[in-house]
């Protein structure tokens, strides 16, 4: 009989850890710290006391397993980031594991401490540069098919020793890719299989991860990468670790990711979903009954479980329908009884179709991918960041371009009290123009290209500037009588910023 963990030790000594880091701060300190939403509009964020609309890129999802971790973040932070994404990944090659091996098996009951530690570490040289992390618990796909999937996994029982196929219940083999079904590990909760030796071990992983995150007022949870498990697993693990942070006295935010690119579920025309009808890889690996029950509204009408909503797998849409299906959402959530923050932790679109890589092509192209990440900002969401290479561009130098223009833009405008704002542009083509305003006061309009609208609003004398986008460089200051035609400098993509000259 293999060795089985006992849970209540190890809670005892969390509770004992916590505790006592606790006594740094009084809760009113803590509580200004933290990462929440913005209390004066909840659509947005607030850190350290201040409100903060967060932009991002990097090369990697587990971003505490690279080895130039302190210079990556510098240069995000040079550029005008403070944003990044913490899967808790160990598939890639050299990775660390969570666990101890020996003997040719890793021991559940022994974690490793270099994997710890390089968590910690990313959460400690974030926390230093005032970014914000998303750390997600369980990386999906490295549970999955594929040569460092679950062959490779220490929950795998065929490479542990604290538990047998037969005692946990797992598999020892999956040949079958995350969109199919699910792998049994992700069904061993009280509301489903309740697969209490899986369990309890699932819980210490947690625990150990929330012992370190706990320490940190920076952090943002999210409990899978773009899951389709039954939504008793994602509710599950959300009380789990809510519980952990309310016996530490501290409030955290927590969403779920689903699986599923169109968040409002046919109601925006022309958004695409997950289906064979698109060809390629998920013509042969979609499930479609499974996408029926991942679905974002789980997150959205659960605000018990769901204290902020992360729509990354929206980003498969394409142009005006991209902005479509964002704006629908930030409107569903902003005249709820519960508005939350939106967050894209993952915009596609690199340089993978460029390869002419055919089946992974639904990641579009890297023009894209720009043009969804200023989208889902003009659309009223507090967050974007670019995925990793090559289904994103990263952190490469389009990538910093576009974090720096926009924080260059936004940081000249009160931008917490402006709206979405489109419906002003008139004469404007499909795709051409977005605009976010403060009707009467400011304005910013973000062009995907060469073009010209009418901005038609509230008469009156505006200062103009313009902002090129791929050097990040502000032109020289303009005035113009508003309703105005707005036309670019060049045929390249371009933002301008209006502000009402007051006498």
């Amino acid at each position: 009989m293999k060795h089985k963990f006992t849970l209540p030790l190890f809670g005892m000594i969390l509770i004992l850890i916590l505790g006592q880091a606790a006594t740094a701060q009084s809760p009113s300190e803590r509580d200004a710290m933290m990462i929440q939403m913005y209390q004066k509009n909840p659509m947005y964020w607030q850190y350290k006391g201040e409100p903060v609309l967060l932009l991002g890129g990097s090369v990697q999802d587990n971003l505490f397993q690279i080895e130039n971790l302190k210079e990556h973040l510098d240069l995000l932070v040079s550029v005008g980031g403070n944003y990044v994404r913490s899967t808790m990944s160990a598939r890639d090659p050299g990775n660390d594991k969570p666990f101890v091996m020996s003997n040719g098996l890793y021991d559940l009951d022994e974690p490793n401490h270099e994997y710890w530690n390089r968590f910690e570490k990313l959460l400690q040289l974030a926390y230093d540069r005032d970014i914000i992390v998303q750390v997600e618990l369980w990386a999906t796909y490295d549970f999955y098919w594929g040569e460092n999937g679950w062959a490779e996994n220490p929950f795998n029982p065929l490479i542990n020793r604290s538990y047998t196929t037969e005692e946990s219940g797992l598999p020892e083999v999956i040949d079958y890719p995350a969109q199919t079904r699910n792998n049994p590990f992700f069904r061993s909760v009280p509301g489903l299989d309740n697969m209490t030796t899986v369990l309890q071990y699932q819980q210490k992983f947690v625990e150990k991860l929330m012992s370190i995150a706990l320490q940190y007022p920076n952090v943002l949870y999210c409990i899978d990468n773009e899951t389709k498990s039954r939504p008793e697993w994602g509710r599950y693990w959300s009380s789990f670790i809510r519980d952990i942070a309310s016996n530490m006295g501290k409030e955290i935010y927590v969403t779920e990711m689903w699986d599923n690119w169109d968040p409002t579920e046919g109601l925006v025309p022309g958004a695409r979903e997950q289906s064979p009808d698109l060809g390629g890889w998920y013509a042969q690996h979609t499930n479609m009954e499974m996408t029926k029950w991942a679905k974002p509204s789980n997150t959205i009408n659960d605000p018990e479980s769901y204290q902020f909503i992360d729509i990354s797998n929206n980003n498969a849409q394409r142009g005006e329908v991209h902005y479509n299906t964002a704006l629908f959402i930030r409107n569903l959530v902003k005249f709820s009884d519960h508005s939350r923050p939106i967050n894209n932790v993952k915009v596609y679109g690199g340089m993978m179709n460029t390869l002419g890589q055919d089946n992974v092509y639904w990641t579009a192209f890297h023009k894209d991918g720009e043009e969804r990440f200023w989208r889902n900002i003009f659309a009223g969401h507090a967050s974007a960041r670019f995925h990793r290479p090559d289904y994103g561009l990263g952190l490469n130098h389009v990538a910093q371009y576009h974090i720096q223009s926009l924080r260059l833009l936004t940081d000249e405008m009160d931008f917490i009290n402006h709206k979405p704002a489109t419906h002003l542009l008139k004469n404007r083509d499909e795709n051409e123009a977005y605009c976010l305003a403060i009707e009467g006061e400011e304005y910013a309009v973000y062009f995907t290209g060469g073009g010209e609208v009418l901005l038609d609003t509230v008469p009156g004398e505006h200062e103009v500037r313009w902002l090129q986008i791929r050097t990040a460089q502000w032109s020289g200051t303009q005035t113009m009588e508003l309703p105005a035609s707005l036309k670019t400098p060049s045929n390249d993509q371009w933002a301008v910023f209006l502000k009402r000259i007051v006498e």
